[in-house]
């Protein structure tokens, strides 16, 4: 009975998943098992691994027969580690992503996408049940195999701007990832995120306006604390009192966040400062935008000569 005991405890702590192995630890025969699946009261996801129910699988318990499938020496990655870290956004890969040491082969399993790491080991923080690749090591891997950019972009801002993690954490990581594919678009990434760049909307802003024109460098995420409440600054030209916001979809559909908005831009109204604020026709109509920008900053007192970016720009003399 306190094989049994202990046998249930290890099935919820492992979501109902176990192994023949661990059946057979606590005294259930195979026979018991073969038993136990004609009666349906448990059914088999992987060769030697089972649950102990019948029914459609919820996520947790797909992703700990994944790992148990895939043995000891194996650890999730990819959005699945994002997902159980809890990092905020949109994982729509249902599929288990486990890495294994180079070395290691597995026979291919339904929903599991299985990548292979020389040095494993040195990636993992063991600490979690069951062993996940650090945070860094699974942001970096989940952006490098989506091939829009802008999305490789998102993950890596996201988590920034949800302060999980830092620039500067995800290059040293990314020294620990040789082989990873697209490194040097993740190191311009990066080196624009340490800059404040902290979504694809800045980072369009930043690239396509600001410095494809040659304005002056504008002061990133400033933080401003507006009658006991932090704010942040998309973009501000501090000398010259303007500035720049940037208005994507995401947080700015309900009412508390376009009040929020209004909050901070009357705040900085009231302090002096001239703010512009752009949406994702900055994207489309960069020249535009930036010959908006030209004029406020010159009607500040700015004495710098942009820079057309093209023979048709509407900044060109």
């Amino acid at each position: 009975m306190e094989e049994r005991s202990e046998f249930a405890e290890l099935r919820g702590r492992q979501a109902g998943a176990f192994t023949r192995p661990q059946a057979l630890a606590h005294g259930i025969t195979d026979k018991v098992l073969l038993g136990r699946r004609r009666a349906r009261q448990l059914q088999r996801v992987h060769q030697g691994v089972y649950v102990d129910f019948t029914g459609p699988l919820p996520w947790e318990t797909r992703m700990w027969a994944a790992w148990l499938s895939c043995g000891p020496e194996a650890a999730l990655t990819g959005p699945t580690a994002l997902r159980r870290y809890g990092v905020a956004g949109s994982w729509r890969d249902e599929r288990i992503h486990v890495a294994l040491p180079h070395s290691r082969r597995v026979e291919p399993k339904s929903g599991v996408i299985v990548t292979r790491h020389r040095h494993l080991s040195s990636l993992v923080q063991t600490s979690r049940e069951p062993p996940m690749v650090r945070l860094e090591v699974a942001l970096l891997v989940t952006a490098a195999a989506d091939e829009d950019v802008s999305r490789r972009a998102a993950v890596l801002f996201d988590a920034c701007r949800q302060r999980r993690t830092t620039p500067a954490r995800l290059l040293a990581e990314l020294d620990s990832l040789p082989e990873l594919p697209g490194r040097r678009i993740l190191q311009r990434i990066l080196a624009e995120a340490a800059e404040g760049v902290q979504s694809f909307l800045e980072q369009a802003y930043f690239r396509r306006v600001e410095r494809a024109h040659g304005l002056p460098r504008a002061r990133r995420q400033v933080r401003v604390v507006h009658e006991g409440v932090v704010v942040y600054r998309d973009s501000e030209y501090s000398p010259y009192d303007v500035i720049v916001e940037l208005d994507g979809q995401a947080g700015h559909l309900d009412s508390a966040s376009r009040w929020r908005d209004m909050t901070r831009d009357n705040a900085a109204a009231t302090s002096g400062k001239l703010t512009l604020r752009f949406g994702y026709q900055l994207v489309s109509e960069p020249c535009l935008t930036a010959s908006q920008v030209v004029a406020a900053l010159q009607f500040r007192g700015w004495t710098g000569t942009p820079r057309p970016c093209s023979p048709t720009c509407p900044l060109a003399p």
